[in-house]
């Protein structure tokens, strides 16, 4: 007999998953109508039509029709991101919008509904985009992989953030310094370079995600924020 230890070992590992839940419940509903049964007295097998004889009769059939619906239509949703080899897959598949399906340029969400959108909110996002648009600047990551990661142990990665202009309207030789935010953790989060050459670089060794804040100081004196959350290979969740 399986020891209360493995049984609930097992029902954790079925738990990180939607297809894994969906047999804890029907493990679950056929424990409690099995232990109303064997407790019933002898009327209850007198009569071939109670809710409980015709639940157990009907309950499967139900199942194996919703199941059956899952699978044909909704299957990437019986999987969670860790039962893939790679968990960035678990984005493959996703529902594309109509409008960038084809060959020609297309701006779309997979939001169906298209909710209108005020007029205020509207200009509100325009002057925000024309004044990073206007700015000139971006903050860029790019990352190597140190070691891999494999549960429970953390991935190492080797990660380089810099500065980049863009649009035309700055060059890296407008800026004077940079300084950097990034997380917590580390036991100096606030550095500042003033080596151009480099592109402002900032290298670090990590294990997890986070963002990272820069002000860029130019020679005109105005300061300029950009920010980045520093995305990983196979988006490890430490």
């Amino acid at each position: 007999m399986i020891n209360n230890k493995t049984f609930f070992q097992s029902a954790k590992s079925l738990a990180g998953n939607p297809l894994g839940i969906i047999a804890l419940f029907i493990v679950l509903v056929y424990a409690v109508a099995s232990i109303v049964i064997s407790l019933a007295d002898a009327r209850f097998y007198q009569n071939p039509y109670h809710p409980a004889v015709l639940f157990l009769a009907f309950f499967p059939i139900l199942v194996l029709a919703a199941f059956t619906h899952l699978v044909a239509y909704h299957h990437r949703n019986l999987y969670a991101p860790h039962d893939y080899a790679d968990e960035k897959h678990f984005a493959h598949g996703l529902t594309v919008p109509s409008e960038v399906e084809g060959k020609s340029t297309g701006v779309a969400t997979s939001d169906m509904s298209r909710p209108s959108i005020p007029k205020a909110q509207i200009d509100t996002i325009e002057a925000r985009y024309q004044e990073l648009i206007h700015s000139g600047l971006a903050l860029l990551h790019q990352t190597e992989v140190l070691q891999e990661r494999t549960s429970p142990k953390s991935g190492r990665y080797r990660v380089r953030v810099w500065i980049e202009a863009v649009g035309g309207n700055r060059s890296i030789g407008d800026i004077e310094s940079v300084t950097y935010h990034v997380w917590h953790d580390f036991k100096n989060p606030i550095l500042a370079t003033s080596d151009a050459k480099s592109h402002f670089d900032l290298w670090l060794v990590i294990y997890g995600e986070f963002p990272v804040l820069a002000l860029v100081k130019l020679r005109s004196g105005c300061v300029v924020e950009v920010c980045r959350y520093i995305d990983l290979p196979g988006r490890p969740p430490d």
